[in-house]
């Protein structure tokens, strides 16, 4: 019971504090001139830049991630082609229904007919 009664003072001490503190807007961090009353509009901007680069940097580490990982089961599960290559020079796989595709960025298979194919330019 003691415990109870200590973190409700706790509490109602901290809350007037932490309200006042959310309250107050520094107009000159958020880029908005002094004198004007939409304080959080800079703000607002700041935030909807950053969700953006945030949900850039998301996608394309989530694609990254899943074009690695598609590779990797396509090289365990699959047969590289050594004399076929894709339409734009990307490397080949043949999987056990003798199929041919490649891996695009996004990590998805994009299989393509055999008449697509160019034959590999040996060095």
């Amino acid at each position: 019971m003691k415990k109870l009664i200590s973190i409700a003072i706790i509490a109602g001490l901290l809350a007037p504090a932490i309200s006042v503190a959310q309250s107050t807007v520094d107009k000159a961090a958020h880029g908005v001139k002094k004198g004007t009353t939409k304080a959080w509009q800079g703000t607002k901007k700041g935030a909807s830049k950053a969700w953006h680069g945030t949900k850039k940097g998301a996608k394309k580490a989530g694609n990254e991630t899943a074009e690695q990982a598609t590779t990797v089961k396509a090289k365990v599960t699959d047969k590289k082609s050594s004399e076929w290559v894709g339409p734009e020079g990307q490397t080949i796989y043949v999987d056990d229904g003798s199929r041919y595709y490649w891996i695009n960025g996004h990590g998805k298979r994009i299989f393509v007919s055999q008449a697509a194919l160019k034959a590999r330019q040996k060095n």
